[in-house]
Protein backbone atom coordinates (compact mmCIF):
# COMPACT_ATOMS: atom_id res chain seq x y z
CA UNK A 1 0.00 0.00 0.00
CA UNK A 2 1.13 3.55 -0.79
CA UNK A 3 0.10 6.63 1.19
CA UNK A 4 -0.37 10.19 -0.05
CA UNK A 5 -0.20 12.98 2.53
CA UNK A 6 -1.93 16.18 1.38
CA UNK A 7 0.12 19.10 2.72
CA UNK A 8 -0.79 21.99 0.44
CA UNK A 9 -3.60 23.62 2.41
CA UNK A 10 -3.79 27.22 3.58
CA UNK A 11 -5.26 26.73 7.09
CA UNK A 12 -7.19 30.03 7.11
CA UNK A 13 -9.41 28.99 10.03
CA UNK A 14 -6.44 29.11 12.42
CA UNK A 15 -5.45 32.70 11.66
CA UNK A 16 -3.42 34.48 12.96
CA UNK A 17 -1.11 31.60 13.97
CA UNK A 18 -1.60 29.88 10.63
CA UNK A 19 -0.40 32.04 7.74
CA UNK A 20 0.03 31.61 4.00
CA UNK A 21 3.74 30.88 4.33
CA UNK A 22 3.27 28.74 7.47
CA UNK A 23 -0.18 27.05 7.44
CA UNK A 24 -1.58 24.85 10.16
CA UNK A 25 -0.06 21.52 9.05
CA UNK A 26 3.33 22.89 10.13
CA UNK A 27 2.14 24.03 13.59
CA UNK A 28 2.85 22.12 16.79
CA UNK A 29 0.87 24.30 19.26
CA UNK A 30 3.64 24.85 21.74
CA UNK A 31 5.78 21.72 21.73
CA UNK A 32 6.45 18.37 20.12
CA UNK A 33 6.06 17.34 16.47
CA UNK A 34 3.94 19.33 14.03
CA UNK A 35 0.67 18.01 12.63
CA UNK A 36 2.48 17.04 9.42
CA UNK A 37 5.19 15.20 11.35
CA UNK A 38 2.60 13.35 13.43
CA UNK A 39 0.77 12.28 10.26
CA UNK A 40 3.89 10.95 8.55
CA UNK A 41 5.00 9.12 11.69
CA UNK A 42 1.53 7.53 12.02
CA UNK A 43 1.75 6.17 8.48
CA UNK A 44 5.26 4.88 9.01
CA UNK A 45 3.93 2.72 11.84
CA UNK A 46 1.53 0.92 9.49
CA UNK A 47 3.03 -2.43 8.36
CA UNK A 48 1.06 -2.43 5.11
CA UNK A 49 2.35 0.96 3.94
CA UNK A 50 5.66 0.62 2.13
CA UNK A 51 5.91 4.18 0.80
CA UNK A 52 4.68 7.63 1.86
CA UNK A 53 4.63 10.55 -0.57
CA UNK A 54 3.82 14.12 0.45
CA UNK A 55 1.81 16.31 -1.91
CA UNK A 56 2.48 20.02 -1.50
CA UNK A 57 3.06 23.17 -3.56
CA UNK A 58 6.09 25.22 -4.52
CA UNK A 59 5.50 27.74 -1.73
CA UNK A 60 5.67 25.08 1.00
CA UNK A 61 8.00 22.41 -0.42
CA UNK A 62 11.11 23.69 1.40
CA UNK A 63 9.20 23.79 4.68
CA UNK A 64 7.95 20.22 4.13
CA UNK A 65 11.50 19.05 3.39
CA UNK A 66 12.80 20.78 6.52
CA UNK A 67 10.20 19.19 8.80
CA UNK A 68 10.66 15.74 7.27
CA UNK A 69 14.44 15.97 7.58
CA UNK A 70 14.09 16.94 11.24
CA UNK A 71 12.29 13.64 11.90
CA UNK A 72 14.54 11.57 9.59
CA UNK A 73 11.64 10.84 7.25
CA UNK A 74 12.88 11.26 3.70
CA UNK A 75 9.62 10.96 1.79
CA UNK A 76 9.41 11.89 -1.88
CA UNK A 77 7.39 14.99 -2.75
CA UNK A 78 4.80 15.62 -5.45
CA UNK A 79 4.99 19.38 -5.97
CA UNK A 80 2.09 21.27 -7.53
CA UNK A 81 3.30 24.16 -9.69
CA UNK A 82 -0.10 25.80 -9.06
CA UNK A 83 -2.49 25.28 -6.15
CA UNK A 84 -5.44 23.44 -7.67
CA UNK A 85 -7.28 21.70 -4.81
CA UNK A 86 -7.14 18.07 -3.73
CA UNK A 87 -8.27 16.17 -6.86
CA UNK A 88 -5.40 17.41 -9.09
CA UNK A 89 -2.99 17.11 -6.15
CA UNK A 90 -3.91 13.45 -5.68
CA UNK A 91 -3.68 12.81 -9.42
CA UNK A 92 -0.20 14.33 -9.56
CA UNK A 93 0.97 12.26 -6.58
CA UNK A 94 -0.39 9.05 -8.12
CA UNK A 95 1.25 9.84 -11.46
CA UNK A 96 4.52 10.45 -9.58
CA UNK A 97 4.22 7.10 -7.79
CA UNK A 98 3.60 5.32 -11.08
CA UNK A 99 6.25 6.92 -13.27
CA UNK A 100 9.03 7.53 -10.75
CA UNK A 101 8.55 4.70 -8.25
CA UNK A 102 6.90 1.93 -10.26
CA UNK A 103 3.54 1.74 -8.46
CA UNK A 104 1.18 -0.80 -10.06
CA UNK A 105 -2.44 -0.14 -10.99
CA UNK A 106 -3.79 -2.70 -8.53
CA UNK A 107 -1.92 -1.17 -5.56
CA UNK A 108 -4.09 0.43 -2.87
CA UNK A 109 -3.57 4.13 -2.27
CA UNK A 110 -4.38 5.69 1.11
CA UNK A 111 -5.00 9.46 0.96
CA UNK A 112 -4.87 11.46 4.20
CA UNK A 113 -4.68 15.17 5.03
CA UNK A 114 -1.56 16.31 6.85
CA UNK A 115 -3.37 18.10 9.68
CA UNK A 116 -5.52 15.47 11.42
CA UNK A 117 -5.24 13.97 14.89
CA UNK A 118 -6.29 10.32 15.37
CA UNK A 119 -6.36 8.35 18.61
CA UNK A 120 -5.83 5.49 19.14
CA UNK A 121 -3.69 5.19 16.04
CA UNK A 122 -3.62 1.38 16.35
CA UNK A 123 -7.34 1.13 15.49
CA UNK A 124 -6.91 3.18 12.34
CA UNK A 125 -3.78 1.28 11.28
CA UNK A 126 -5.41 -2.07 12.05
CA UNK A 127 -8.49 -1.23 9.97
CA UNK A 128 -6.34 -0.73 6.88
CA UNK A 129 -5.57 -4.44 6.91
CA UNK A 130 -9.27 -5.36 7.01
CA UNK A 131 -10.39 -3.43 3.94
CA UNK A 132 -10.42 -4.51 0.31
CA UNK A 133 -10.52 -1.49 -2.02
CA UNK A 134 -10.13 -3.44 -5.25
CA UNK A 135 -13.71 -2.86 -6.40
CA UNK A 136 -14.70 0.34 -4.58
CA UNK A 137 -13.40 3.68 -3.40
CA UNK A 138 -13.61 3.79 0.39
CA UNK A 139 -13.99 6.91 2.52
CA UNK A 140 -13.69 6.95 6.30
CA UNK A 141 -16.48 8.25 8.53
CA UNK A 142 -16.29 9.50 12.11
CA UNK A 143 -19.24 9.24 14.48
CA UNK A 144 -20.14 12.81 15.59
CA UNK A 145 -19.90 13.61 19.28
CA UNK A 146 -21.20 17.17 18.93
CA UNK A 147 -23.44 19.14 16.56
CA UNK A 148 -20.72 20.66 14.42
CA UNK A 149 -21.49 22.90 11.43
CA UNK A 150 -17.89 22.92 10.20
CA UNK A 151 -17.88 19.36 8.79
CA UNK A 152 -19.50 17.66 5.84
CA UNK A 153 -21.58 14.60 6.71
CA UNK A 154 -22.19 11.17 5.17
CA UNK A 155 -25.48 9.31 5.48
CA UNK A 156 -25.09 5.54 5.30
CA UNK A 157 -27.55 2.91 4.07
CA UNK A 158 -27.22 -0.88 4.22
CA UNK A 159 -24.05 -2.72 5.11
CA UNK A 160 -21.66 -3.95 2.41
CA UNK A 161 -19.48 -6.17 4.63
CA UNK A 162 -18.55 -6.24 8.35
CA UNK A 163 -16.54 -3.02 8.00
CA UNK A 164 -18.21 -0.88 5.33
CA UNK A 165 -21.58 0.55 4.36
CA UNK A 166 -23.09 1.80 1.16
CA UNK A 167 -23.47 5.58 1.08
CA UNK A 168 -26.92 7.10 0.73
CA UNK A 169 -25.71 10.68 0.28
CA UNK A 170 -23.07 13.26 1.10
CA UNK A 171 -24.31 16.35 2.93
CA UNK A 172 -22.69 19.79 2.82
CA UNK A 173 -21.89 21.61 6.07
CA UNK A 174 -25.32 21.89 7.72
CA UNK A 175 -26.87 24.58 9.89
CA UNK A 176 -26.87 24.02 13.64
CA UNK A 177 -30.42 22.65 13.87
CA UNK A 178 -29.73 20.11 11.12
CA UNK A 179 -26.43 19.12 12.72
CA UNK A 180 -28.29 18.42 15.97
CA UNK A 181 -30.62 16.00 14.18
CA UNK A 182 -27.62 14.24 12.62
CA UNK A 183 -26.03 13.90 16.05
CA UNK A 184 -29.04 11.91 17.27
CA UNK A 185 -29.11 9.60 14.24
CA UNK A 186 -26.97 6.43 13.96
CA UNK A 187 -26.84 6.87 10.16
CA UNK A 188 -24.78 10.05 9.95
CA UNK A 189 -20.99 10.37 10.13
CA UNK A 190 -18.52 13.18 9.69
CA UNK A 191 -16.68 13.05 6.39
CA UNK A 192 -13.06 12.68 7.50
CA UNK A 193 -11.48 13.50 4.14
CA UNK A 194 -9.47 10.23 4.18
CA UNK A 195 -9.79 7.78 1.29
CA UNK A 196 -8.63 4.35 0.16
CA UNK A 197 -8.73 3.08 -3.44
CA UNK A 198 -6.57 1.42 -6.06
CA UNK A 199 -4.76 3.38 -8.74
CA UNK A 200 -6.84 1.64 -11.40
CA UNK A 201 -10.10 2.64 -9.72
CA UNK A 202 -9.00 6.27 -9.32
CA UNK A 203 -8.22 6.68 -13.03
CA UNK A 204 -11.39 4.87 -14.05
CA UNK A 205 -13.59 7.07 -11.86
CA UNK A 206 -11.74 10.22 -12.98
CA UNK A 207 -12.32 9.29 -16.62
CA UNK A 208 -16.02 8.82 -15.89
CA UNK A 209 -16.66 11.93 -13.83
CA UNK A 210 -13.93 14.45 -14.70
CA UNK A 211 -12.74 13.74 -18.24
CA UNK A 212 -10.83 17.02 -18.68
CA UNK A 213 -8.57 16.26 -15.73
CA UNK A 214 -8.20 12.63 -16.79
CA UNK A 215 -7.03 13.59 -20.29
CA UNK A 216 -4.41 15.98 -18.90
CA UNK A 217 -2.95 13.26 -16.65
CA UNK A 218 -2.92 10.62 -19.39
CA UNK A 219 -0.29 12.67 -21.25
CA UNK A 220 2.26 11.65 -18.63
CA UNK A 221 3.85 13.21 -15.55
CA UNK A 222 6.02 15.78 -17.33
CA UNK A 223 3.23 16.95 -19.62
CA UNK A 224 0.62 16.97 -16.82
CA UNK A 225 2.91 19.06 -14.63
CA UNK A 226 3.56 21.51 -17.47
CA UNK A 227 -0.17 21.92 -18.10
CA UNK A 228 -1.15 21.88 -14.42
CA UNK A 229 -2.57 25.40 -14.62
CA UNK A 230 -5.30 24.00 -16.89
CA UNK A 231 -6.44 21.46 -14.29
CA UNK A 232 -9.97 21.97 -12.95
CA UNK A 233 -9.86 23.45 -9.45
CA UNK A 234 -11.81 20.66 -7.74
CA UNK A 235 -11.68 18.82 -4.44
CA UNK A 236 -11.69 15.03 -4.51
CA UNK A 237 -15.18 15.17 -2.99
CA UNK A 238 -16.64 17.32 -5.78
CA UNK A 239 -14.68 15.62 -8.56
CA UNK A 240 -15.39 11.99 -7.61
CA UNK A 241 -16.81 11.09 -4.22
CA UNK A 242 -20.15 12.88 -4.52
CA UNK A 243 -20.67 11.67 -8.11
CA UNK A 244 -19.50 8.08 -8.13
CA UNK A 245 -21.83 5.16 -7.48
CA UNK A 246 -18.84 3.08 -6.45
CA UNK A 247 -18.23 4.51 -2.97
CA UNK A 248 -18.31 2.85 0.45
CA UNK A 249 -17.85 4.35 3.92
CA UNK A 250 -15.86 2.69 6.69
CA UNK A 251 -16.78 4.04 10.15
CA UNK A 252 -13.76 4.51 12.42
CA UNK A 253 -14.19 4.12 16.17
CA UNK A 254 -11.50 6.64 17.00
CA UNK A 255 -11.08 10.08 18.51
CA UNK A 256 -10.53 12.31 15.49
CA UNK A 257 -10.06 15.99 14.78
CA UNK A 258 -9.09 17.93 11.68
CA UNK A 259 -8.02 20.80 13.98
CA UNK A 260 -10.12 22.97 11.69
CA UNK A 261 -11.00 25.72 14.15
CA UNK A 262 -9.76 27.22 17.39
CA UNK A 263 -12.59 25.42 19.18
CA UNK A 264 -11.25 22.08 17.97
CA UNK A 265 -7.71 23.10 18.99
CA UNK A 266 -9.04 23.79 22.50
CA UNK A 267 -10.82 20.44 22.50
CA UNK A 268 -7.72 18.33 21.75
CA UNK A 269 -5.10 20.11 23.89
CA UNK A 270 -4.37 19.45 27.56
CA UNK A 271 -6.18 21.74 30.00
CA UNK A 272 -5.33 22.98 33.49
CA UNK A 273 -7.52 22.83 36.59
CA UNK A 274 -9.53 25.83 35.35
CA UNK A 275 -10.18 24.17 32.00
CA UNK A 276 -7.82 26.60 30.27
CA UNK A 277 -5.33 25.81 27.52
CA UNK A 278 -2.38 28.17 27.96
CA UNK A 279 0.58 28.34 25.60
CA UNK A 280 3.28 30.97 25.92
CA UNK A 281 3.59 33.70 28.54
CA UNK A 282 0.10 33.62 30.05
CA UNK A 283 -1.06 34.89 33.45
CA UNK A 284 -4.74 34.05 33.95
CA UNK A 285 -6.70 35.14 37.05
CA UNK A 286 -10.29 33.99 37.54
CA UNK A 287 -10.25 32.83 33.92
CA UNK A 288 -11.93 29.59 32.87
CA UNK A 289 -12.70 27.42 29.83
CA UNK A 290 -10.47 29.47 27.54
CA UNK A 291 -7.77 28.96 24.92
CA UNK A 292 -4.93 31.46 25.29
CA UNK A 293 -1.91 31.33 22.98
CA UNK A 294 0.78 33.96 23.29
CA UNK A 295 3.91 34.94 21.45
CA UNK A 296 6.57 37.24 22.85
CA UNK A 297 4.21 39.40 24.91
CA UNK A 298 2.75 38.47 28.30
CA UNK A 299 -0.99 37.89 28.03
CA UNK A 300 -2.86 38.73 31.26
CA UNK A 301 -6.54 37.96 31.75
CA UNK A 302 -8.92 38.62 34.64
CA UNK A 303 -12.46 37.35 35.06
CA UNK A 304 -12.91 35.84 31.60
CA UNK A 305 -14.71 32.71 30.46
CA UNK A 306 -15.14 30.83 27.17
CA UNK A 307 -12.74 32.92 25.10
CA UNK A 308 -10.16 32.28 22.39
CA UNK A 309 -7.15 34.61 22.53
CA UNK A 310 -4.32 34.17 20.03
CA UNK A 311 -1.46 36.68 19.82
CA UNK A 312 1.33 36.87 17.25
CA UNK A 313 3.76 39.59 16.23
CA UNK A 314 1.40 40.73 13.47
CA UNK A 315 -2.08 40.29 14.94
CA UNK A 316 -4.31 39.59 17.92
CA UNK A 317 -7.47 37.47 17.76
CA UNK A 318 -10.10 37.59 20.50
CA UNK A 319 -13.19 35.49 19.92
CA UNK A 320 -15.99 33.85 21.83
CA UNK A 321 -15.68 30.08 21.87
CA UNK A 322 -18.26 28.60 19.55
CA UNK A 323 -17.73 31.41 17.04
CA UNK A 324 -14.30 30.38 15.78
CA UNK A 325 -15.66 28.89 12.53
CA UNK A 326 -16.09 32.52 11.42
CA UNK A 327 -12.32 33.16 11.51
CA UNK A 328 -12.14 32.24 7.81
CA UNK A 329 -14.63 35.02 7.06
CA UNK A 330 -12.46 37.42 9.03
CA UNK A 331 -9.39 36.28 7.10
CA UNK A 332 -11.10 37.01 3.78
CA UNK A 333 -12.03 40.53 4.95
CA UNK A 334 -8.40 41.16 5.87
CA UNK A 335 -7.36 40.14 2.35
CA UNK A 336 -9.65 42.74 0.72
Amino acid sequence: MKAIVLAGGEGKRLWPLSKENFPKQFLNFGAGPSLLQQTVRRLQKAPLIDQVIVSTNELHCKLVEKQLKKMDAYCPLAIEPFRKNTAPAIGLAIKTLQEKYGAKEDEPILVVPSDHLIEPEAIFIGMLGQLNPQEHMITFGIRPHRADTGYGYIEISRSYDPFCFYIKRFVEKPDLETARTYLKSPYFFWNSGMFLFTIRTFWRELETHCLTMHRLFQKGLVEATASFEKMPNLSIDYALMEKSKNILVCPLAVSWSDVGSWDSVYEVLEKDEDKNVKIGKVLAVNTTNSLIIGGKKIISTIGLDDLVIVETEEALLIAKKGESQKVKELFHKLEV
